[in-house]
């Protein structure tokens, strides 16, 4: 067993009043924000497809980076 495992994939927790928009902004600033929007929910359909009103917890893992192959 690996004492130090590092992450596969970059994620992050959603900070309180976090949208789409403050995540990329934060967590992809050299992307267009459109496109780290698109990425963002990409790679993060589990929280997309959430049925409504529900929003973004501080609990949620918001993945920042692609899967692996």
């Amino acid at each position: 067993m690996q004492p130090n495992i590092v992450p596969v994939r970059p994620w992050t927790y959603p900070r309180e009043g976090d949208d789409w928009q403050s995540i990329a902004r934060r967590e992809l600033p050299e992307r267009p924000l459109d496109a780290a929007i698109a990425d963002l929910q990409s790679w993060n359909l589990y929280l997309v497809f959430r049925p409504a009103p529900a929003r973004l917890t501080c609990s949620d893992i918001v993945f920042t980076g692609p899967p692996t192959a």
